[in-house]
């Protein structure tokens, strides 16, 4: 059924939820797993970030990813990982997109309804964006 999947992965509790998912669904179907963590720079705005500080958000996401595929190899998935620099609806999407993946797994973030209005989620965008199906992990 499913022959890529691609986990957004952040590392909350509900990314957590999701990547467990992703993984068990990619063993079942001899699916390749993708986990994806976006260091959004724009939500930074306003703070002056020196080429050090934009190193060292890089150099973590890459351990938390890391970190991750292993979770995943461990659950006999056959994962692999990429951290992406930007707006993290429209990177997920378009690495979805050039990967060929046929589900996102994302976590819920489960925002209030006055943040949701405010700022939209994450999930919300990939679901809108998307031109796969989307799974969303509370």
């Amino acid at each position: 059924m499913f022959a890529r999947l691609l986990v957004a992965y952040d590392g909350s509790d509900n990314s957590r939820r999701a990547l467990e998912v992703a993984a068990d669904l990619a063993v079942r179907c001899g699916a390749r797993l993708q986990v994806a963590k976006v260091v959004d720079l724009a939500s930074l705005m306003g703070l002056e970030l020196e080429g050090q500080v934009i190193d060292e958000l890089r150099s973590k996401a890459e351990r938390e990813v890391h970190d991750a595929v292993e979770f995943a190899r461990s659950k006999g998935a056959d994962a692999d990982g990429s951290v992406l620099v930007g707006d993290p609806v429209e990177s997920i999407v378009e690495l979805a997109q050039g990967m060929g993946v046929d589900l996102i797994v994302t976590g819920s973030r489960g925002l209030s309804r006055l943040k949701r209005i405010l700022l939209g989620s994450v999930s919300t965008g990939i679901l809108t964006e998307a031109k796969c199906s989307v799974l969303v992990v509370k």
